[in-house]
């Protein structure tokens, strides 16, 4: 009967949907098992495992979903949510901070985890084009390593090339195409690998849900194209690691450089913002320059903002009168402050006297990071600076920080949207300006440039500070590092900070020292090699304020139990750094390499886009 036909077509396609239902939540655990499996591997690729080996197979799962067909519903979101995750376990540490760091750990891995389904969605589009994974995959996410860079102030940290920051002749290629040139060939190794996964192979895995096309490498991907993409990485391989070999310079082609000294406190970062503990913070700094002097060095460098003092400018052509004008439209006056103590607080020099007459006592040259304070026409800006000191001159300069860090030195929008100054520990009306000058500053035949906390990784930024010039038309011959990372209570925040300001030593050709307080001061050379100090020494007294604190010498910038890098001790660490006379193209041309790849990804995803409109 025509009822029974009826009902026997309802029941088809009810089973039917059924059917589809169980392969779509089927095909999204298979999602969640690729994308997890690759973002599991790039977690191993960096601090705090650092297995380097994960990084040349990471993107392996993941790009599966860029040989189907289809993707199942939701696919895009549940990329994004465990972008998320791998985010936010990857910056971990950013917790450790302050209590309201963790809405900026949230925020910042929403950001990073977005660069998961982007990346799938390019990688996808561009297999329209019937261009090889191993092509492809390499140009698509050094173009996003390059966007991130730049997006919301850029963030450089855990890109895939710094996963081979051991690999010392291979990474070297970094001084023609910066840090990019080695995330290109890690992601291309996984775009080889990827291609050489056969659909059998996918199904045995229990994989078989997925709605794999007849042809899963879409054509061009046959035995020749995976063979001329095996032979590819490795040619490029053979040649980059020749090149690093023949770029590498021995100690004896060195240039001999100058002998610096960094100080390294250990104090909590609370006690940054505590008056009550200014003079201990102080007389200990004293106390490890003191003994630093004793080794006759060139140059001591203090931490970031470690002085306790705040370093006051009045603006040039400002009165009195337009001082107390400014000092009153930032709120009333409280506490019986009368309009001469305001005046003499902004007049007084006594800060600069105590800073040019530490120099003239040790008898070399100081980098001190410390506070400072401008009043201009309408406002107070506040600074974090670097100043520079000679014996023969006073203060030769000072350089203020340019590349704020997001949350952590200002809030953008906090105005328009009020809730963002909780991303913030320092309460709703902290905020620094942004510098306006890169500095360069020379004594006994040496030049510096100061880097202030993440400055020091960030490639397009450290490459202008090198190309800066002094009044002589040289450039800088050290770059100094003075940051604070005890934020971070010994996480491996701190190793990670230390491996990614390295690569910006092979790009620029230019050595670097870091004075860290909480640790791992470091001394780096222009191969992007960590060197072991002349000397380390720990100040063993626990009293700071001891007037004769007895220092412990120790052997080798690793503990011996536990292969870690030292970190969060009170001492000195005195070496002489080389200088490298080598020039670099990344130096003059800059991320001419990321922003090829960039533009081939909008080239090849508009193209795509556009066949598929004429299709």
């Amino acid at each position: 009967p025509p009822s029974e036909g009826l009902r026997s077509d309802i029941r088809h396609i009810i089973d039917r949907g059924q059917r589809t239902d169980v392969e779509r939540k089927g095909s999204l655990r298979s999602v969640i098992l690729l994308s997890g499996a690759s973002l599991l591997l790039m977690w191993l690729s960096f601090t705090p495992v650092e297995f380097a080996p994960a990084a040349w197979i990471a993107l392996v799962p993941i790009l599966q979903l860029a040989r189907l067909k289809t993707l199942p519903r939701g696919t895009h979101r549940v990329l994004a949510g465990l972008g998320f995750v791998w985010a936010g376990v990857t910056l971990q540490w950013m917790r450790l901070g302050h209590p309201s760091m963790y809405l900026a750990l949230a925020a910042l891995a929403f950001y990073v985890g977005l660069y998961v389904p982007v990346f799938v969605l390019l990688a996808r589009r561009l297999q329209r084009l019937r261009l090889p994974l191993w092509l492809t995959v390499p140009v698509v996410w050094t173009a996003l390593e390059y966007a991130r860079a730049y997006l919301l102030t850029g963030f450089s940290w855990y890109y895939l090339g710094h996963s081979q920051y051991r690999w010392q002749s291979l990474i070297q290629i970094a001084d023609l195409t910066g840090v990019y040139g080695i995330t290109f060939l890690v992601a291309m190794s996984s775009g080889v690998l990827a291609e050489l996964v056969p659909q059998g192979l996918l199904k045995r895995w229990h994989l078989d849900v997925l709605e794999l096309p007849d042809n899963a490498n879409h054509g061009p991907a046959n035995f020749r194209m995976k063979a001329i993409g095996a032979i590819a990485v490795c040619v490029l391989l053979i040649i980059s690691c020749t090149y690093g070999v023949s770029r590498r310079l021995t100690d004896e082609q060195f240039t001999k450089g100058p002998v610096i000294s960094l100080l390294q406190g250990n104090f909590a970062p609370e006690v940054k913002h505590d008056d009550t503990t200014a003079m201990e913070r102080y007389r200990t700094h004293m106390l490890l320059q003191q003994q630093a002097s004793t080794g006759q060095p060139d140059l001591i460098v203090w931490p970031e903002t470690m002085f306790p003092d705040i370093l006051v400018e009045v603006g040039e052509g400002i009165t009195d009168d337009q001082i107390i004008d400014v000092i009153s439209s930032q709120g009333p006056v409280g506490n019986g402050v009368e309009a001469a103590e305001i005046i003499h607080r902004w007049r007084d020099d006594t800060v600069d006297r105590s800073l040019r007459d530490m120099t003239k006592a040790e008898g070399c040259a100081i980098l001190v990071g410390i506070p400072a304070q401008r009043v201009g026409l309408s406002r107070i800006d506040s600074f974090n600076s670097a100043v520079f000191i000679r014996p023969d001159t006073g203060i030769l300069g000072r350089y203020d920080k340019i590349h704020r860090v997001l949350f952590g030195e200002y809030v953008p929008l906090k105005d328009a949207f009020p809730f963002l100054k909780d991303l913030t520990p320092f309460g709703p009306g902290f905020g620094l300006a942004a510098g306006a000058e890169y500095q360069t500053f020379e004594y006994n035949g040496h030049r510096y440039s100061p880097l202030i906390c993440y400055e020091a990784t960030v490639p397009q930024f450290v490459r202008r500070m090198v190309n800066h010039t002094d009044e002589g038309g040289q450039h800088c011959d050290v770059l100094v590092n003075l940051t604070n990372d005890a934020w971070f209570r010994g996480s491996s925040e701190l190793d990670q900070h230390l491996i990614t300001s390295l690569f910006r030593c092979i790009e620029t050709r230019t050595p670097m020292v870091r004075a860290v307080n909480g640790g791992i001061s470091s001394f780096i050379d222009g191969n992007g090699q960590i060197r072991e100090p002349d000397s380390i020494e720990v100040m063993e007294t626990k009293d700071h304020m001891s007037l004769s604190p007895t220092f412990e010498k120790l052997e080798g910038m690793k503990d011996p139990k536990t292969g870690a890098w030292r970190r969060q001790f009170t001492g000195v660490l005195t070496g002489q750094l080389p200088t490298d006379p080598r020039e670099s193209l990344y130096v003059r041309y800059g991320d001419w390499f990321a922003m090829a790849c960039s533009i081939a990804t909008v080239a090849g995803a508009l193209a795509a886009s556009m066949q598929k409109v004429t299709s």
